[in-house]
Order: structure tokens, then C-alpha cells, then sequence
């Protein structure tokens, strides 16, 4: 008779995620712009996790802003009065210790934008979804859905030397986000479609990283590319390629350096006249114009962050002095092939192509940063950045700084940017100096005032829009027979040609004040609220005030119609305010 064996039968343990205790890591929560404060409180909630395994979150911010007067206009104060709303639902999903994943739906809107269903019907402007109602003129009658996914990513752990593989949809940030951001404060935010490659351990980050911001190829199965030539004619652009890496090393856990080098790389589609710049393009005959696998644009930027914010970026909580200090220099190849001088000319006629060079890419931008905080509430701040201008654009060197995906609100969570609430101006061309006070109560929020004074780095190169497209290309063509429309808002003389410039050009764009307030409602609920006020400099006042232009067509100095009629003259005064709510579950 065999022998009875009882055998004891146990269950493998159930995994539950680190983060259902812990919170929310960083990585996981890029795509919410919220305080510190209200952030700490959200990542820790344990109510939204199913099964420890299962994170369930929601992200809404409506934002009702008003701007008036910011290009200084006093013919069109363009002004601006729109609420806005970015909503958010996320799923994260870690079911064992060797894989994260995590999908964010994203709808971003403006109040009252959806297309009426039915025209003289007035319960149309009330349907979702409703198609757009468009004319046998326009090129598209399809109407973008403004409901996407704005991450989709899997997270590979514990992969050979302890490194991550982060593959899909997914949002970079790192250092002050002045090169790489979410840019969360825009209504709908950066994404990038790519893989990187990580190592994280307490004193060193070692990350690698590629996307494809822009490709032309459509997909099969009729998965189209908004960007295909093919099959929208209006796509512009060429495949584009963003890579590098991003290192961070600890030093006696006091000082945080960064080390990175971002690099964009892109087709080149030769055009007969560039309008940016005014400049006509090498004639088709040029067999070096054609050939793009001589003409790529190549744009590698290299540079260094310096900090003793060691601890996620925030502001030290032992130390009272805070200060961070970043430089970065950037070589390669606009795409554009520039005439050389022979004997101090250029060769007219047919000999125009004999002589050529590549245009190089010759920025540089400077930041320097520090603060004090009394009683751990009162912080005094200060900040100088310099990025690079260009006084001669046809000299084979591009000298203006040229950001990157890096757009960042400058009050939130600390004084760290120029743009101010106005977001008025780009990091190009430009000296900015700024100061700050900001207060933090025990109970009623956060108080803070800013002070800019935004100045041109070259008084030859133009004033910059935050997008970074120039905010005028007047005064420019002055090799190009072909006419030049002007734009009404800025200042430029980008030849250095002084016998071109009808009036003095200025150094001085424009000083603006900010104040804020950020208050915390509940756990998962805070308001801003902020109004600046814009003053415009001469830089702006010497070029819409006056009374002779500079004609790029005939070469000669016109009468300026504008400024004796009173229109498109100087209006110094500018202003910006909102109001804004964020909820995050």
C-alpha cells in the first residue's frame, strides 16, 4: 500500500508596483503642468490603483487668457480673449517588475470651437464632433480631430548593465527644459515619436535618445502621414531626425552636472528663394544645390548645465543659495549654399554660381541663475541669458542661437526662464536680465513678481517670436531682385549695410512686469492667476515711427506712408492675463 503524501501548495505572491506606495514616478507624470505642491499630493493618491498594478489618472486645465497690444501696434492691437481647455486620461500599467507601460489620451481645445452641424440652426454650436463646413476653394475640407494620443509608450527594465528602454509616443524633459521640454504650458504640449535608452543610478543618468519629429512616408493598409507629399500638397518640410544623449553626474551629492548634445538632422529641399531670409537660393544649375546628400541641414548643439539643484531640479531644501549655470555652442550646416565674395563682390550674371560655400550654423547661448530664500518662503532671484544674434546673414555663417523643442512658462515652480506670462519672445537674439521676489504662505498660495528687460543681442538681427520665426523681414533682399513683402512688427538690418538703414537701429525690445499667484484648493485642485504688463523699447519705436523706409526692390529710401498717416506707428504699451484651473487625479 503506497504512502499518503500531502503536498502544501502555495501561491506565487502577488507583484504589486513599487508606485502604488511610493507614487508616481516622474517619468510617468510629464504630461501634467502643475505645481510641486499639487503634484506631490497627486502622485501619492493610492485611490485610482487597481490591483497595485493599474494606475487610472485624469488631468484637466481650463485657462482663460487675454492679450492686447503685444507687437506694439497701434493700428491693430491684436487682441486676443479665448478660453482654452487641455484634458487628459492616462492609464499605467506595471505588472511585474521588468515592464511599464503607459498610454495618455489628450483633447485640447478652445472654448465654443466645434463646427456648427446645421448653419442657422442655433443648437448646432452645441454637437461634439461636428465636420467642419468648408468651401469648394479650400485645399483641405477635412477638419483635424483635436483628441490624439499624446504618449504611448512600454518601458523595458532590468535589461543588461541595469538599463531602460523606453520605445513609443513619449514626452522628454530634462534639466530647466530650456533644450529638450513637454512645453506643458502650450495647450497641447510636445511629444516625441522615439526610443531611448537609459541608466539611472543615484549619481549618474547616462541616456541616449532618436525621434522622427517629421517624416514623410505614409504607413500601408491606408495609414496616411499628414506630412506625405503624396497625398496632402500642402505638407512642407522634409524627414528630420532629433538625437543625442543627456548625462547627469552627481558630485558629492552638492552640484549636478550635465552633460548633453542634441542633434537635428534634415533632408534639404532646395527652393528658387528663401523667403526667411531674403536671400535667393543657388540657381537649379548648381549641381551642389541639388544634390542633397551634400545639402542635409545639420544642427548639433553641445553644451553643459552647472547646478546645485541636485534633487529632481527642485530648489534645494537644505541650502538657502541656489544658482544654476548652462552654456551651449552650436556648429553644422543651415541646408543653404551662400555666395563668396571675390575681391570683396559678388559675381553677377553667370558667373554668380562659380563661387559658393555651405552656410554654417555659429550660435551660442549663455544662462546664469541664482536665488536666495529667507525663512524658507521668501526667495529673491535674479537671471542673465544671452543667445546669440546674426548681423550678417550673408556672410556663410548663421550666428543666431536656434532653440529647440524647449518652450517653458518662466514662473512655475521657480524663476527659470525670460519669456515671462506674454511667452512674447524667443531664445534668439537676445540679452535678457530679470530679477523675482516670490512669497510662500502657509495658507494662501504663492505670490511672485517678475521684473524683464528683454534687449537685442545684434541690433542688425530681428526680434524673435516665441514660435522663433522673425517678427519682421523688412529691410532684407537687398542681393535679391525678387520682392520682399515686409512685415509690420520689427527691426533688422541683416546685411550690416548702414547706408540701408534709414533710422537708428535700437538695442532696447521691451520691459515687462509680471505678477502671479498660485494657490493650492484642495489635494487635487489649484488656481493661477497672473497680468503682466509690456513696454516697448526703441529698438521697436525707431523702426515703426519712422518716416523713411528702405525699399529692397529699387534700392532706394522711400517715404513712409504709414508713419505720416498714423498707421502701423508705435503703441508702447502691451498687456497679458489669465486664469487658470488645474485638476489632476
Amino acid at each position: 500500500m503506497g504512502e499518503t503524501k500531502t503536498e502544501e501548495t502555495q501561491s506565487p505572491e502577488k507583484y504589486k508596483s513599487p508606485m502604488a506606495t511610493k507614487g508616481i514616478e516622474p517619468e510617468y507624470a510629464r504630461h501634467m503642468f502643475v505645481e510641486p505642491e499639487l503634484a506631490a499630493k497627486v502622485n501619492k493618491q493610492t485611490s485610482f490603483w487597481v490591483n497595485d498594478v493599474l494606475r487610472i489618472g485624469f488631468y484637466l486645465r481650463p485657462r482663460q487668457e487675454s492679450r492686447y497690444n503685444l507687437d506694439f501696434n497701434r493700428s491693430n492691437a491684436a487682441y486676443v480673449d479665448r478660453t482654452m481647455q487641455t484634458s487628459s486620461l492616462f492609464l499605467l500599467f506595471e505588472p511585474n517588475e521588468y515592464v511599464t507601460g503607459k498610454i495618455t489620451i489628450q483633447d485640447a481645445r478652445v472654448w465654443g470651437g466645434d463646427s456648427p452641424a446645421n448653419v442657422g440652426d442655433i443648437r448646432a454650436v452645441f454637437f461634439n464632433n461636428t465636420p467642419s463646413i468648408s468651401s469648394s476653394t479650400q485645399t483641405n475640407s477635412a477638419a483635424l480631430n483635436t483628441t490624439g494620443i499624446r504618449e504611448a509608450f512600454v518601458m523595458v527594465k532590468k535589461l543588461p548593465l541595469q538599463m531602460k528602454m523606453q520605445v513609443g509616443r513619449q514626452i522628454w524633459a530634462y534639466g530647466d527644459q530650456r533644450m529638450l521640454g513637454g512645453a506643458n504650458w502650450t495647450i497641447n504640449g510636445l511629444s516625441f515619436d522615439g526610443i531611448r535608452l537609459m541608466y539611472d543610478e543615484s549619481n549618474l543618468r547616462l541616456h541616449i535618445f532618436a525621434a522622427r519629429p517629421y517624416w514623410t512616408q505614409s504607413g500601408v493598409n491606408g495609414v496616411v502621414s499628414a506630412n506625405d507629399p503624396k497625398v496632402n500638397s500642402n505638407a512642407k518640410g522634409s524627414d528630420t531626425t532629433i538625437f543625442g544623449t543627456y548625462n547627469t553626474i552627481k558630485l558629492f551629492d552638492a552640484v549636478a552636472l550635465d552633460l548633453y548634445s542634441i542633434n537635428v538632422v534634415r533632408k534639404w529641399i532646395p527652393n528658387t528663394f528663401n523667403t526667411a531670409t531674403g536671400l535667393p537660393n543657388p540657381s537649379p544649375h548648381d549641381p551642389l544645390a541639388l544634390n542633397r546628400a551634400k545639402q542635409n541641414q545639420e544642427l548639433y548643439t553641445v553644451g553643459f548645465r552647472l547646478t546645485n539643484r541636485t534633487n529632481g531640479n527642485f530648489l534645494p531644501k537644505d541650502k538657502a543659495w541656489d544658482w544654476t549655470w548652462e552654456s551651449a555652442w552650436q556648429g553644422g550646416y543651415t541646408g543653404r549654399r551662400v555666395q563668396e565674395r571675390f575681391l570683396g563682390s559678388y559675381l553677377t550674371g553667370s558667373f554668380q554660381n562659380v563661387l559658393t560655400e555651405r552656410e554654417k550654423y555659429s550660435g551660442q547661448m549663455h544662462v546664469f541663475q541664482t536665488g536666495y530664500t529667507f525663512f524658507e518662503k521668501l526667495r529673491l532671484g535674479a537671471q542673465w541669458i544671452y543667445a546669440s544674434g546674426d548681423k550678417n546673414r550673408t556672410d556663410g555663417s548663421s550666428s543666431s542661437f536656434q532653440t529647440l523643442a524647449n518652450p517653458r512658462f518662466s514662473t512655475i515652480p521657480y524663476f527659470n526662464n525670460f519669456a515671462g506670462i506674454s511667452e512674447n519672445i524667443d531664445t534668439k537674439n537676445i540679452i535678457s536680465r530679470s530679477i523675482s521676489v516670490s512669497y510662500q504662505t502657509e495658507s494662501y498660495g504663492t505670490f511672485q513678481i517678475s521684473y524683464f528687460q528683454n534687449d537685442k543681442a545684434e541690433k542688425q538681427d530681428a526680434w524673435y517670436a516665441i514660435n522663433g520665426a522673425g517678427n519682421s523681414t523688412a529691410n532684407i533682399g537687398l542681393m535679391n531682385s525678387s520682392p520682399v513683402s515686409p512685415d509690420k512688427g520689427s527691426t533688422e538690418n541683416f546685411a550690416d549695410n548702414p547706408y540701408a538703414q534709414p533710422y537708428r537701429l535700437g538695442k532696447r525690445l521691451y520691459t515687462e512686469v509680471d505678477l502671479t499667484w498660485m494657490g493650492l484648493i484642495n489635494d487635487n485642485v489649484s488656481i493661477w492667476i497672473g497680468v503682466g504688463y509690456l513696454r516697448a523699447g526703441d529698438a521697436i519705436a525707431n523702426y515703426r515711427n519712422s518716416p523713411i523706409v528702405f525699399n529692397p526692390i529699387t534700392g532706394n529710401f522711400d517715404w513712409n506712408a504709414d508713419a505720416f498717416l498714423g498707421r502701423n506707428t508705435l503703441a508702447r504699451n502691451g498687456s497679458m492675463a489669465y486664469f487658470q484651473v488645474n485638476a489632476a487625479f
